[in-house]
């Protein structure tokens, strides 16, 4: 919870469901789970990736038998042995969701009520801004935007894209890299509305249907977002409402494309808003992952 992302968002999905909510961050106080499950007797334990939870989660289920367990891991990683921590809890868990289709199978070995759910818009923070400043429009105006990481193996391929992007003649600006500021919430939204083209790329384009929320949060701000391809990626958005790359030169031509079609790219950007918000958000997936489970 204390990151004030996926944790709340789930919170907030569950709420709008009509569900009663004790939320514990396991992060920081694991040790109080089993008290909250004891005081307030649940009848699901949404667990986060936090290890310390196994051992919770095992002396909840053997104090409450009803209760039904699951675990959502939003990240992905090219070979499920990353999350070799995590296996006890999955194991130990009624069903485990995750953001890609392609370690299903692996999954599965490990616990047999693996399920495919994307991560979503937490349509609560991310919105359309109220108001724009003058200081917001000097701030974040550009062509394009990137808000994102470049370290680590799983950033490296972003690299190159956005050295291409910076030989080209375009007003560029990034966000949480090369010693710019991370942006988030309300200053997210002014910065994606403002950049004519939001730049994607989302790592593990081989894990087939996954995405960053990036994403989401692009089109759940109103702006128009350019993704790397990947196979299924129109399985996750339809084709209406977010574009794509395939290669730096492909990429190249897309952007001089878009920053040309000004008409055209503001409807994408309407549809994709319209369709984020109608369609994926975090209350749309905890609905998902209940029907996995029975629940509804």
């Amino acid at each position: 919870m204390a990151d004030g992302q996926t944790g709340p968002a789930i919170k907030y999905g569950f709420e709008q469901l009509g569900h009663a909510v004790k939320a514990v961050d396991a992060k920081l106080h694991s040790h109080d789970s089993y008290r909250a499950a004891c005081e307030f007797k649940p009848d699901l334990i949404f667990c986060s990736r936090t290890q310390a939870l196994t051992w919770k989660v095992a002396e909840i289920k053997a104090k409450l038998k009803n209760v039904v367990a699951c675990v959502w891991n939003v990240d992905t990683r090219a070979n499920i042995s990353h999350w070799k921590h995590l296996f006890p809890l999955i194991e130990a868990c009624d069903y485990y969701f995750v953001p890609d289709t392609k370690t299903i199978s692996q999954w599965r070995k490990i616990n047999s009520n693996t399920f495919w759910l994307p991560q979503g818009l937490q349509d609560e923070v991310y919105n359309k801004p109220r108001e724009i400043m003058d200081n917001d429009r000097k701030k974040y105006s550009c062509d394009i935007s990137f808000a994102g990481g470049l370290g680590g193996s799983s950033h490296v391929h972003r690299g190159k894209y956005l050295d291409m992007i910076k030989q080209m003649d375009v007003k560029l600006k990034l966000w949480g890299c090369d010693g710019n500021p991370k942006v988030y919430n309300k200053e997210h939204n002014k910065m994606v509305l403002l950049s004519k083209i939001n730049f994607c790329c989302s790592a593990f384009p081989e894990n087939e249907q996954y995405t960053s929320v990036r994403n989401y949060k692009i089109l759940g701000a109103g702006g128009f977002a350019l993704e790397f391809y990947r196979e299924g990626i129109y399985e996750i958005f339809p084709k209406n409402v977010i574009k794509c790359y395939t290669s730096p030169e492909n990429l190249k031509e897309k952007i001089r494309y878009w920053l040309n079609h000004d008409q055209e790219r503001q409807q994408i950007a309407d549809m994709a808003y319209k369709w984020v918000h109608e369609n994926a958000t975090y209350t749309h997936r905890i609905k998902d992952a209940l029907k996995y489970m029975g629940m509804v």
